[in-house]
């Protein structure tokens, strides 16, 4: 957790969207000017034109201007941090005007949508380069200082207990009353003691509450539970690269045994849903083309049968998050479903680092089988399919380790379309999806709800999925 907006690609999220603006912001589907008022593109969409917000002010007093733009992007680019390959189509960028910003790309790219990202787009005041070289002005960052425009600026940051945000009184979107001032992040992790501090007015917002509590607080009249779907999304992941889940037949058994409306019933007690592909349901692309995989063990039973795996002579592993109950819980409902096809499941609880690098070793010797939440970085499908099913040298997040040569050219030729021809962009996706299905490499098991616990004393509050955890506190106001 740093405060770096170039390069910053954690919880701090939650930070620098109050402090920082990028040029667009995507809400409910669609991109929204923010910083630049409007945006064009070449017909083969290699080069982009953005104008700027006039009279728009940086913390430390300078002016936005295309040439704060291109500082911004192009150090995101050179520190080469985790958000930084959101950038990589970028060839130069100029600056014809003070308030116009080019983008020339190496291959076409939907740049407005990239701009809008919630990590790595941020553009921050040219000022700090007076700092000195990067990772100076990197450790002026993260003792607490900012350069951003937007509504709040830090005055206080201890990342073990709170943040501390002022209103930026000369913010450009302006002040209304009943508008906060101060905006305090407070570091609790103990869910029940956030819910008593909900409850009680001593804090205003929560989230990532136990979901028996959240049901508790349902009829509570102090607190009311603020519910959207997310894009975030919990994967099965089968080693297609080991024996049995090599065997196609096998991993369909599998998929077909799991029981995905009793897991969301019993694990997120009906907080959530099923989505029909990997791409999650709301965004673009979605695979509405396909049905949801529901539990079928007669059909399960037929596909072992057809594989000619003998379940006795098998052994399967399936590792998941220990510090996660709704990741344990979702694995003791797939042992039990596995148990009635004879098949036998180790699980086994181990911290993310542990089961990231056990997955990333020899393929042939890893877990067989692995949970794992994703979500994105920048609003496109492109960010799960390539994510985790595109072809690489050395495992990244491909931790079912599929490779398929149709797969990876349809996604790679979708992405590039999006700014230009998103129809046909979306026709890919879709087909990328249908070969998913068939050679089932993963399965979704449930896309989460952005649930939050919002104090009866606030109005305005909306979640923006687009943005995880964050809460833009500009929009709250005072409701007594």
């Amino acid at each position: 957790m740093t405060l770096d907006p170039s390069t910053e690609f954690s919880n701090s999220i939650i930070v620098l969207n109050n402090v920082y603006e990028t040029l667009t912001r995507y809400v409910d589907g669609k991109l929204e000017p923010l910083l630049a008022t409007e945006w064009s593109a070449n017909e083969d969409g290699t080069v982009w034109t953005f104008k700027l917000r006039k009279n728009v002010k940086f913390h430390d007093g300078t002016e936005l201007t295309s040439e704060a733009v291109k500082f911004s992007i192009e150090r995101t680019i050179r520190l080469a941090g985790g958000p930084a390959y959101i950038w990589d189509s970028v060839q130069e960028i100029e600056t014809p005007d003070p308030y116009t910003v080019v983008f020339k790309l190496k291959y076409p790219a939907n740049i407005p949508l990239i701009a809008s990202a919630g990590y790595g787009a941020f553009i921050f005041s040219p000022k700090v380069a007076q700092i000195g070289d990067d990772e100076a002005i990197a450790d002026w960052f993260n003792a607490g200082n900012d350069a951003g425009t937007g509504p709040y600026t830090i005055t206080k940051y201890d990342p073990k207990t709170q943040v501390v945000l002022r209103k930026f009184d000369g913010y450009w979107q302006g002040w209304t009353e009943g508008k906060f001032d101060i905006a305090v992040i407070q570091i609790v992790p103990d869910p029940s003691l956030r819910m008593q501090m909900v409850t009680s007015g001593k804090i205003h917002v929560t989230r990532e509450l136990i979901y028996d509590d959240l049901k508790k607080l349902e009829n509570n009249p102090n607190v009311y539970i603020s519910q959207k779907p997310s894009f975030q999304v919990l994967y099965l992941f089968f080693n297609t690269k080991k024996f049995p889940l090599s065997n196609p037949d096998f991993r369909a058994a599998v998929a077909y045994a799991i029981p995905y409306k009793e897991i969301i019933d019993h694990v997120l007690l009906g907080y959530g849903l099923q989505p029909s592909g990997i791409i999650p349901k709301g965004m673009f692309g979605y695979a509405d083309h396909l049905p949801p995989l529901s539990q079928d063990l007669e059909k399960a039973k037929e596909l072992l049968a057809k594989s000619n795996v003998d379940p006795k002579n098998v052994k399967l592993v399936l590792t998941y998050l220990q510090s996660n109950e709704s990741e344990k819980k979702a694995s003791e409902l797939i042992w039990s479903s596995l148990k009635k096809l004879g098949i036998e499941v180790e699980l086994r609880p181990m911290n993310w680092e542990q089961q990231w690098a056990w997955a990333r070793s020899e393929p042939t010797k890893a877990q067989d089988m692995f949970i794992m939440y994703w979500w994105p970085t920048v609003m496109t499908p492109y960010d799960f399919l390539f994510s985790m099913f595109h072809t690489e040298e050395e495992v990244l997040f491909n931790l079912s380790y599929y490779y398929n040569e149709e797969a990876d050219k349809l996604m790679d030729e979708a992405v590039q379309l999006e700014g230009t021809n998103p129809k046909r962009a979306e026709q890919l996706y879709k087909m990328v999806e249908t070969i998913l299905r068939r050679d089932l490499p993963a399965v979704p098991l449930y896309q989460i709800s952005d649930i939050y616990v919002v104090h009866k004393s606030i109005k305005g509050f909306t979640p923006n999925p687009a943005y995880p955890n964050v809460v833009f506190f500009c929009e709250l106001e005072s409701g007594s």
